[in-house]
């Protein structure tokens, strides 16, 4: 008699992760990237086995998201039959010289790529003839498996802290459960939205027995009310990178010394993160002032991903995060005086705690029907939320190395939409602010610009300190 492997319980991917599913679209790509700038060769069967043994650690990549008919359910994350860690890696030889030109172009092609649907979210690419005889691993990871504190411990079980690790063989598994058939995959969605009706009825029942638990669920509700009015009829100004987007990217990198920025804070005051979006906004006032558009008076907004994880689950995959709307101090000459009013809006924010309506307005979707809001998600257009998004994620402290290699740098990338064509993301590693800018190559064709007006804000604030 033949055994078969015992069926996993299936695992029904949440409002939110799903929600990055339905927002893609084939100009816009919504995978998280990350560039390892490596000192030294990595081949590419070691880089394999590698993968290989610490994958037990990060089982949901090697599963797949398998949609629901009808979309009576949100996907589910089933084992991928077919999993093969060779088919996610590639291969690939930069021109010559290998700069950072080649690089930046080499890699905003493969940000536009879709990943394959037909089997689990991510993949890597290995970029080989670097000048001096590095390389680079770009790793993409789709939104919806997660954010960016769930991608830097992707991070963080990859990478090693000494360059002298010895590997050690991938652990014996038991075989991937078979995909669902769409029958039991329907059957699995109506049971799981029953089970779900029965739920919310019987807290409405303890809610209504207990008037305290009564006043806070509408102050929740009222919060993400006026979070969504907000949202709705904020006027945001329209930059030139404010419209469609092409098949097209432009990518530039920075660095800036972590020691600088403590530096800077001590002596003017404020947190570090106030310090990162006054040179942010010093950026960008610089390269708005390149193209001939003014500032003064200028109104701009930043989309900032705010982290909702207690400390304890910084492991866990998925989307934990609401986010928030940010003023950037554009409309200020003085660098000095622009921290200074950073310092003001960050001050506002935290008394508001916008972010809190907004998640509790991403909270009342998870009561809506999937096809509802499968269908809201294939046809919404988030174009007027904000002028670029901007996200800043903490990354390991130390060096760190892979498969012997150091890791001399580590680049994030946020992906763009229709309507906001520009994004920002930063991440700290080994002592340094890293910087990566992904921009829609139409509307912003020199991305160097804005990467050379956060260097001379930086450049003035250490002045000052």
């Amino acid at each position: 008699m033949t055994s078969v492997p015992y069926p996993r319980p299936p695992h029904r991917m949440s409002t939110r992760d799903a929600g990055f599913l339905y927002l893609e679209r084939p100009q816009s790509p919504l995978h998280i990237g990350c560039v390892a700038v490596l000192d030294g060769p990595l081949p590419a069967d070691r880089l394999v086995r590698h993968i290989e043994s610490r994958l037990p650690r990060m089982r949901r990549y090697a599963q797949r998201a398998v949609g629901v008919p009808l979309d009576a359910g949100h996907p589910t994350w089933e084992d991928d039959p077919r999993f093969d860690v060779r088919r996610h890696l590639h291969r690939w030889s930069l021109p010559a010289p290998g700069g950072e030109a080649e690089l930046a172009e080499a890699v905003g092609h493969l940000l536009t790529l879709p990943l394959e649907r037909s089997r689990p979210l991510w993949d890597m690419h290995l970029l080989e003839g670097l000048a001096g005889g590095g390389c680079a691993l770009l790793q993409r990871v789709h939104h919806c498996m997660v954010d960016g504190m769930a991608g830097a411990q992707l991070l963080e079980a990859l990478l090693d802290d000494s360059p002298r690790v010895p590997e050690r063989p991938a652990p014996l598994e038991a075989p991937p459960s078979p995909l669902p058939s769409a029958p039991e995959s329907l059957a699995r969605a109506v049971g799981s939205s029953v089970a779900r009706g029965v739920r919310r009825s019987l807290g409405t029942l303890g809610v209504l027995t207990r008037p305290a638990a009564a006043r806070e669920a509408v102050g929740r509700l009222r919060a993400a009310a006026f979070a969504a009015l907000r949202l709705a009829t904020d006027e945001v100004p329209i930059l030139p990178w404010n419209g469609p987007i092409g098949p097209d990217r432009s990518l530039a990198f920075t660095r800036l010394p972590m020691e600088g920025v403590r530096r800077i804070r001590r002596a003017r005051g404020g947190t570090v993160n106030d310090v990162v979006l006054s040179v942010v906004a010093g950026g960008l006032q610089r390269l708005l002032a390149s193209v001939g558009v003014p500032t003064r008076g200028l109104e701009l907004t930043a989309l900032v991903p705010v982290s909702l994880r207690p400390p304890g689950e910084a492991a866990n995959l998925g989307n934990r995060i609401s986010a928030m709307l940010v003023p950037l101090a554009v409309d200020v000459e003085s660098e000095g005086a622009r921290l200074q009013a950073t310092r003001a809006i960050t001050e506002q924010l935290k008394q508001r705690s916008d972010w809190v309506g907004i998640d509790a307005l991403l909270a009342l979707l998870d009561e809506l029907p999937p096809a509802l809001v499968a269908g809201a998600g294939r046809r919404l257009r988030v174009g007027r939320l904000a002028n670029l998004v901007t996200t800043n994620v903490p990354g390991p402290r130390e060096t760190r190395w892979l498969c012997g290699a150091r890791v001399e740098g580590l680049r994030p990338l946020v992906p763009i939409v229709d309507g906001i064509g520009l994004g920002i993301a930063i991440f700290s590693y080994d002592g340094w602010l890293e910087i990566g800018i992904n921009a829609d190559a139409a509307s912003v064709p020199d991305p160097e610009k804005l990467q050379r007006g956060i260097e001379s804000a930086f450049a003035s604030l250490d002045a000052m300190a």
